[in-house]
């Protein structure tokens, strides 16, 4: 079935001769590789994974939860936010979806990103819950080992800045 098969994407390695009105695919498994190898991407993933060796997956978690506890905290303490998912870093990962009042989270993104915080909008790739909990799209705020407590405070204060926006 595979040597049947044509490819489906294009490149080189793929294929083995051109002629003006055919080509020849390479054997299997080549052509079924187009292009160059992501060799810089394979030299970084091992670099990655030895970084994240050194420092521990336990810490990187432990800074995880602890900054999604503090941005539960400071969201929740807004009249206007809606939060979705768990009310604690516990049962979740480094990601909380939200809604500020009334504001389209795609206007929220397109604000916060001018006040220099990146978030996703959009419905996620799960429009059936986004359905069920009778929105749109959320916004998405998602803290790792390279987030620190300030840029968590600067979501919450890019949210205020949102909030004067639309009052006007």
């Amino acid at each position: 079935l595979l040597d049947s098969m044509p490819p489906f994407l294009g490149g080189g390695n793929m294929i083995m001769a051109v002629e003006l009105e055919h080509a020849t695919y390479n054997e299997l498994p080549d052509k079924f590789e187009a292009g160059t190898p992501d060799a810089g991407g394979a030299i970084a993933l091992g670099v990655a994974v030895d970084y994240l060796g050194q420092v521990g997956m336990d810490a990187v978690r432990e800074h995880e939860e602890a900054l999604t506890d503090y941005a539960l905290e400071l969201l929740m303490g807004m009249d206007d936010v809606a939060v979705y998912g768990p009310k604690t870093a516990q049962g979740r990962g480094g990601v909380i979806s939200f809604n500020l009042g009334d504001i389209h989270p795609h206007d929220l993104g397109t604000l916060l990103d001018r006040e220099g915080v990146a978030i996703r909008a959009g419905h996620h790739c799960c429009q059936p819950l986004m359905r069920r909990l009778g929105q749109a799209a959320t916004a998405r705020a998602s803290f790792y080992l390279y987030n620190t407590r300030e840029e968590v405070e600067a979501l919450a204060h890019s949210l205020d800045a949102a909030r004067r926006i639309f009052a006007d």
